[in-house]
C-alpha cells in the first residue's frame, strides 16, 4: 500500500471540507440581511465568516464528503453547496421586501413619492418611509439575534440536504411562491393603519370639497395627510417591527430550517 503524501492527506481531511462548508455558510451570509449590508466592511464580513466556518468544521466535519477524484464532480459539489446556502439566506432577505413594500405603500398614501432617498441595502433610490423601515428591520434582525439562528439553520440544513444533493425544483418554486404570498400579505398588514387613515382623510376632504368648492382643497389636504400618516407611523412603529420580527423568525429560511428543529 502506497502512503498518501502529507499535503494530499491535509487537503482531504481539512482544506476541502473547510471550503465546502465555507461555500454553504458564506453564500448564506452573503444574502442574509443586516450582516450583508454594503456599508459593512467586506474584510470584516469575510473574517467573521471564516471564523464561524472554522468553529463549525469539527461539528460538521463528519457530514462532509472527501475530495472527489474529478474536477467536474468537485465543481458540481461546490455549486450545490452554494445553491443550498442561497436558499438558507434567501428567506430573511425576502422578508425585508415586505418592510420595503409597506414603506412604499405608506409613501404613496402620505404623499412622499418624490421624497426618495438612497437605500444602502438595495443600492437604489426608494421612498423615505421605505428606507427608514428597512433600516429599522436590519436593527431588529441584529436585536433578535436572527443572525445566530442562521448558524443553527446551516447546521440543521446538513440533516435536510446532504452535500451534493440539490433540492427539487418544484419544491423551490412552491416555497418561493408561498414566500411571495406572505410578503404581499405582510406588507399590506404593516401599512394598513396608514392606508385606512389615508382613505378616510381623502374621503373627508372629498366631501369637504363638494360642500365648499371655493376652498383650495389640495393645499389643505396635503399637510393634513402627511401629518396624520407620520403620527400613525410613529405610534405604530413598535407594533410594526414586532409583527415583522415574529414573521421573520417563523420564516428565517426558505425551507424553515430553524434552530429548534435539532
Amino acid at each position: 500500500m502506497v502512503a498518501l503524501p502529507f499535503s494530499s492527506l491535509l487537503t482531504d481531511m481539512l482544506v476541502f471540507p473547510f471550503f465546502l462548508l465555507l461555500a454553504r455558510l458564506g453564500t448564506a451570509v452573503m444574502v442574509f440581511p443586516a450582516i450583508s449590508d454594503p456599508s459593512i466592511n467586506m474584510r470584516a464580513r469575510l473574517l467573521i465568516t471564516l471564523g464561524i466556518t472554522l468553529i463549525l468544521l469539527p461539528v460538521l466535519g463528519g457530514n462532509l464528503p472527501a475530495l472527489p477524484a474529478r474536477t467536474g464532480d468537485m465543481l458540481l459539489l461546490l455549486f450545490s453547496e452554494m445553491v443550498i446556502g442561497l436558499l438558507l439566506g434567501l428567506g430573511a432577505r425576502l422578508m425585508m421586501a415586505a418592510m420595503s413594500l409597506a414603506g412604499e405603500i405608506i409613501a404613496f398614501m402620505a404623499g412622499f413619492q418624490s421624497a426618495s432617498l438612497f437605500d444602502p441595502s438595495t443600492n437604489t433610490n426608494s421612498g423615505a418611509p421605505s428606507v427608514f423601515l428597512t433600516l429599522c428591520a436590519g436593527a431588529v434582525v441584529l436585536g433578535l439575534n436572527l443572525h445566530h439562528q442562521l448558524i443553527y439553520a446551516v447546521i440543521e440544513s446538513y440533516n435536510m440536504f446532504k452535500p451534493g444533493m440539490l433540492p427539487d425544483v418544484s419544491d423551490i418554486a412552491a416555497a418561493y411562491v408561498e414566500m411571495m404570498r406572505v410578503i404581499m400579505q405582510l406588507g399590506l398588514q404593516l401599512a394598513a393603519p396608514v392606508v385606512v387613515a389615508g382613505l378616510l382623510t381623502n374621503t373627508l376632504f372629498g366631501v369637504l370639497n363638494r360642500l365648499v368648492p371655493q376652498l383650495q382643497i389640495f393645499f389643505v389636504s396635503v399637510p393634513v395627510t402627511i401629518t396624520v400618516s407620520l403620527v400613525l407611523l410613529i405610534a405604530g412603529l413598535g407594533m410594526m417591527l414586532q409583527l415583522w420580527g415574529a414573521a421573520t423568525q417563523a420564516r428565517l429560511t426558505l425551507f424553515q430550517a430553524e434552530a429548534g428543529d435539532y
